[in-house]
């Protein structure tokens, strides 16, 4: 896999991308890494062990299902192993329901026909996972008259991505054959865009609720002993972790904590002698929120981006978070100009920022508070709107 990336990077910085060997390798590359997915992907479900995980998972899903939703309004799928759509599902809606990859007809039958017996009005899928699309053309099939309706989480910038892209135009098509009713994305201007191209789309913004019982940072800055938390990024380009860590290390007794950290990562942060702690693979929000808590400020500074719950985990566990200025974050408060960052590729800047802000801490967290009453009554129309529509 990493022999392949470094192909593809050596490959777009040689060639032109008009020129006729660019089109005709691009082309041939798509059609590889799509073909080692799919045998990648086919191993791996033959393995008993997977297969029984995801038969699991289809029989708990269809529990839930029978014994709550039965003619419900609306209800909501995803896939709980993808932590940011899950979380971004949970925080808009209450019908929900936790379904992984659902492979082999017998399965995809069974889950339809219990959608199709439930008489649920309206089918959220959020995001789509594999399976998913031939169960909602059954649903569809058998009853026309239920809705159903997509939430698209990724953005444009995903088009470099061979999967997202083939099931961006994959759910485009099912569409135009009047499989899916609706979208909805989370940043305002790709509803815009796809509604002005031809496809109903709705705005959603993602939210965040904390437990009652987690705690909340009270913690006073000491500027001797900064503590900046990174979290829910990688070396891929789009997440700008570097920048972010160039910026911590130009503050004096500065510490990042990184979550998850890679090879690049690590070889990068001991190459500029930065003082960090880690972990190597992803973690559950309440661990994320628990690491939260122990920093001064964290930092999700992306160069694209369209809802994230990074930056609102950290607030809603009372400590700030700076982040760039792709999203609809904010708008209309002085809280944006404290936190979003306009120059993500300056680390100079994004370290002044983070001065500032720890400066102004209290007046910080006071407009959260403020911004967050009426954002709350905003996510609570949106959802409506895009259910009874």
């Amino acid at each position: 896999m990493e022999q392949f990336r470094k192909f593809k990077r050596w490959f777009n910085e040689k060639f032109q991308h008009d020129s006729l060997i660019y089109r005709i390798v691009s082309k041939a590359y798509h059609s590889i890494s799509r073909v080692k997915y799919d045998l990648t992907h086919s191993t791996s479900v033959r393995n008993a062990k997977q297969r029984k995980h995801f038969s699991k998972q289809v029989k708990n899903a269809i529990k839930i299902i029978n014994e709550r939703y039965k003619d419900a309004e609306y209800i909501a799928l995803y896939n709980p192993t993808w932590l940011g759509v899950a979380n971004s599902t949970k925080g808009l809606f209450e019908n929900i329901v936790p379904l992984e990859q659902v492979f082999g007809r017998m399965k995809i039958k069974s889950v339809a026909n219990t959608l199709i017996k439930a008489n649920i009005k309206t089918i959220i899928f959020s995001q789509i996972v594999d399976g998913w699309v031939d169960i909602l053309k059954e649903v569809k099939k058998s009853n026309p008259n239920v809705k159903i309706k997509v939430i698209w989480h990724a953005n444009n910038f995903e088009v470099m991505s061979d999967y997202t892209w083939n099931l961006n135009k994959k759910v485009l098509k099912l569409y135009d054959e009047k499989f899916i009713d609706e979208f909805a994305f989370v940043k305002k201007s790709m509803v815009e865009f796809y509604n002005n191209v031809g496809y109903k789309s709705k705005y959603l913004t993602n939210n965040v609720h904390l437990d009652e019982n987690q705690a909340k940072s009270s913690k006073k800055v000491d500027f001797n002993n900064i503590r900046v938390g990174i979290y829910n990024a990688n070396s891929r380009e789009l997440k700008n972790v570097f920048n972010q860590l160039c910026a911590i290390n130009l503050i004096d007794g500065a510490k990042a904590d990184i979550v998850p950290i890679n090879e690049a990562i690590t070889k990068f942060a001991d190459l500029i002698n930065l003082e960090y702690s880690s972990l190597p693979d992803y973690i559950n929000t309440k661990d994320l929120i628990n690491r939260c808590i122990e920093n001064d400020i964290n930092s999700y500074i992306t160069f694209t981006e369209c809802s994230p719950m990074v930056p609102l985990e950290s607030f809603e566990a009372g400590v700030p978070c700076l982040l760039g200025s792709n999203n609809d974050y904010f708008q209309n408060s002085k809280l944006r100009s404290y936190v979003v960052i306009e120059r993500e590729d300056d680390p100079l800047y994004i370290k002044d920022k983070i001065i500032e802000c720890l400066k102004n801490k209290e007046e910080i967290m006071e407009l959260y508070k403020n911004w967050k009453k009426q954002y709350d009554e905003d996510c609570k129309r949106y959802v409506k709107e895009f259910i009874e529509d």
